[in-house]
């Protein structure tokens, strides 16, 4: 049985420097006794002659996105075997998380829950790790069950987002340029989580890799801080065995697909979630719990207040609402794009999975 692949508008999309955004392709299975919806079997192999032929990273390094409909059997099961397949057929490798400030749970082989932090709560655009100094090039959504109300999966090319801040906020653009960015991080001891959001610097994908059964506290803390030394070298202990580290990273970088400007760095993400906390005010502790420092330049000096107000501004201009359906699959360059949650009723279940390529390095602009 033959399937095929045939483009379709996605509602909402933008054109980014000539480029619909993002790019829509539908399963088509002739097969009236399947109502047009192909066996995993059959999506696997054509997912991966696409991969193979080199179409799909074509289209991902020209698009940024790419949404696929039409797959079905929404299942765990069925979305690891497709990207596994597919990634595979790239020559990609799972990324390997390092500092993971959030709730995951691995569901199937590379593919994990999304962050599992409350309903209610909006996660603002992100590219993936991109507060660290080492993030994965791919990041894909696949949607299992779809939420009774809400629940978009917003994203927003990090290339516009740059143009349009350099047209209305260039000051914070040119200082960013310029200082870089100190993104801080507050990680607590286990058993002393917020509520929420629990996570702790003890966590498998936090710093808690190396741990094995037995190990004192002390024996954590040395391997923990081999991971975070991955990361940065600007970390301290307190006390109560909070571990605060602090990534000195660009904030603005070229992407390699285009070489054009890209913002990338997680700000607008750090600063909403934040506000919605009632943490922008010392000691920076939100309603959940936890603590969260504000972001600084470079050089340590506070960004100030208008300038991230506007940011976010800007950003929630460029964003686009996908609603992914039951079996959606939505590839994503993380390099290129960002991504976000918007809250819901109901259940729902949207899964990720991350991935490296052998592309050029990510260079600071």
């Amino acid at each position: 049985m033959t399937v095929t692949f045939q483009p379709f508008d996605v509602p909402g999309a933008q054109t980014v420097h000539g480029n619909a955004f993002p790019y829509g392709l539908q399963l088509h299975c002739p097969d009236t006794a399947s109502a047009g919806v192909p066996t995993v079997d059959e999506a696997v192999i054509a997912l991966t002659s696409l991969a193979e032929s080199g179409r799909l990273s074509e289209l991902l390094q020209r698009h940024g996105a790419v949404l696929i409909h039409g797959i079905g059997h929404p299942a765990a099961e069925t979305f690891a075997r497709l990207i596994n397949a597919v990634e595979n057929a790239r020559g990609a490798h799972p990324f390997v998380q390092i500092g993971l400030a959030g709730k995951r749970t691995l569901v199937a082989e590379n593919v994990w829950t999304a962050n599992e932090g409350p309903s209610d709560r909006r996660f603002y655009q992100h590219n993936e790790y991109s507060r660290y100094t080492r993030f994965p090039s791919n990041i894909h959504f696949y949607c299992e069950k779809k939420a009774l109300q809400g629940g978009e999966t917003p994203i927003a090319h990090s290339a516009l987002v740059y143009e349009k801040l350099q047209a209305t906020v260039p000051a914070l653009v040119r200082e960013v340029h310029q200082r870089g960015l100190a993104m801080k991080m507050v990680f607590r001891a286990p058993g002393h989580e917020g509520k929420g959001n629990e996570f702790n610097w003890a966590g498998k994908h936090s710093f808690g890799q190396e741990f094995k059964p037995g190990d004192d506290r002390d024996t954590q803390k040395r391997k923990a801080e081999a991971q975070v030394r991955k990361l940065t070298p600007t970390f301290r202990w307190l006390q109560d065995d909070t571990l605060e580290l602090v990534q000195h990273i660009p904030g603005i970088r070229r992407a390699p697909a285009s070489g054009r400007p890209v913002w990338f760095n997680g700000l607008v993400g750090r600063y909403g979630m934040t506000r919605d906390l009632g943490a922008l005010d010392p000691p920076y502790l939100g309603r959940d719990g936890m603590t969260y420092l504000p972001c600084d330049y470079g050089d340590g000096t506070a960004i100030p207040a208008e300038y991230l107000q506007k940011l976010e501004e800007v950003v929630n201009s460029l964003e686009i609402d996908l609603c992914l359906e039951e079996g959606d699959l939505l590839l994503v360059d993380n390099l290129q794009v960002s991504h976000g949650r918007k809250p819901w009723t109901g259940e729902r279940k949207i899964l990720v999975s991350m991935w490296e390529t052998d592309q050029s390095p990510m260079e600071a602009f």
